[in-house]
């Protein structure tokens, strides 16, 4: 079993290298004789360099009018194989333009008129109701620099950017959807990119130090929280994105959930309103390292006060302003996810019932990572940008989904979270209770 698993595998390799040989250079070994082996192509191409070798050893003058123009013959085919067809290609994949659409938009036409007319539809093509769009396509245009032009509008180049990044679909397909050519929906995704980041710079909106100060008023009437965490101002996470990257930097960016990713850590506040996002660290460093990179590097970091502090899982250091879980040591084990605690028996002690209480305060975090992720899926999905255009998806998204959230326009991803969250009001009970018995 073990030798004829070995001669697999020996053939395996064999053919491997019989083929990567052949497609390089036409001459290669047979796996099964042994012999060297030749395309009848790669002969051709040995007999036509030969003969121009053969020509060019001569001295021009000696030879015949015939050889002359056979030699100047060769000469041109080879400098037609060798340059010009290479070039015509690369005309043809880069510079050469599609014909142009002569339906003068009736793809997006048809678009919007079944977006006015139906719902649903709205919420699954653009990520967002009507009335939250038509906002948006008018703050990009008044307060962006976003400006349309003569047969495409705003609202088409928003939608196509929203359908891009909601749906993470391939440009070409987009364009077929609302009949534009492949080069006009890549003019126009990077427009409105360039638009949405200014628009994330003012709805990502980090707290002064004043600020910090305040107590939410979310925390302050939720009794299973107050007073307990009175010094709550956010709850802070990492999240991979992913990313795609040349071969020689994947290493770099190979994460513990093998692919390649960008780690982003975000700050968010108890109205799933990302607060500070730290964009762009390789996905194999580890979250203390980025935190450290966004403390020692970023000097407008959101540091809270000396009684101020930021809930924070165990993958962070508990120390100054960071607030981390009770973690499980060698003699004892300590629970701390909510799932934990939801198929298992209530809290044994005080220290799993504050990791309870931690852990549920902190899920915030991870409710704003789940609709911003749902939302938007070109940064879970199959890579398609290479790293500098995909930093800039993240905060362009990001910043939607902040304008989304404070447009209080209504949207599916945000209620059935909440809902979600508002169903979970048995914790208080516990708390209640396990304080009575104490």
């Amino acid at each position: 079993m073990v030798s004829s698993k070995t001669s697999w595998m020996n053939s395996k390799k064999n053919y491997k290298r019989w083929k990567v040989l052949m497609h390089k250079t036409g001459i290669t070994v047979d796996p099964d004789t042994s012999m060297i082996y030749a395309s009848e192509s790669w002969w051709v191409d040995q007999e036509f360099a030969f003969r121009i070798c053969q020509l060019r050893s001569q001295d021009p003058n000696n030879l015949s009018y015939e050889e002359r123009v056979e030699l100047w013959n060769l000469e041109n085919e080879q400098f037609e194989e060798l340059v010009i067809q290479p070039a015509l290609a690369y005309y043809d994949r880069y510079f050469q333009r599609a014909p142009a659409q002569t339906d003068g938009g009736l793809g997006w036409r048809n678009i919007w008129h079944r977006l006015q007319h139906d719902v649903a539809a709205c919420l699954q093509l653009l990520r967002m109701s009507l009335p939250c769009f038509t906002t948006l396509c008018n703050m990009l245009q008044t307060n962006y620099g976003l400006q349309p032009t003569l047969n495409i509008s705003i609202e088409e180049s928003v939608a196509m950017f929203l359908q891009i990044c909601g749906h993470n679909e391939v440009q070409k397909d987009v364009g077929l959807r609302f009949g534009r050519n492949q080069e006009t929906v890549q003019r126009k995704f990077r427009e409105v990119l360039t638009a949405t980041e200014l628009l994330a710079c003012d709805y990502i909106r980090t707290p002064t130090r004043q600020e910090l100060y305040r107590i939410p008023e979310r925390l302050q009437v939720d009794r299973r929280y107050w007073p307990y965490f009175s010094g709550f101002v956010g709850a802070m996470d990492e999240t991979h994105v992913c990313v795609k990257v040349k071969p020689g930097l994947q290493g770099m960016y190979w994460n513990r959930h093998d692919n390649a990713s960008l780690n982003i850590m975000a700050i968010c506040d108890l109205n799933m309103l990302f607060t500070y996002i730290w964009n762009g660290t390789p996905g194999s460093c580890h979250d203390t390292d980025v935190l450290q990179m966004a403390q020692q590097s970023e000097t407008e970091f959101p540091l809270p006060p000396s009684d101020k502090y930021y809930l924070v899982d165990s993958g962070y250091p508990n120390k100054q302003g960071f607030l981390a879980p009770y973690r499980s040591s060698r003699n004892r084990v300590m629970r701390y996810h909510m799932s934990q605690f939801h198929s298992g028996p209530p809290p044994r002690n005080k220290h799993e019932l504050f990791n309870q209480c931690h852990a549920s305060l902190c899920s915030v975090i991870e409710r704003t990572f789940g609709v911003w992720k749902k939302k938007w899926r070109i940064l879970s999905d199959f890579p398609r940008y290479n790293v500098q255009i995909q930093k800039r998806v993240v905060m362009a998204t990001v910043g939607l989904h902040n304008f989304i959230r404070i447009s209080n326009f209504s949207n599916a991803d945000f209620a059935d979270v909440m809902t979600e969250t508002n169903n979970n009001q048995n914790l208080s009970m516990i708390l209640v209770t396990w304080m009575q018995q104490r």
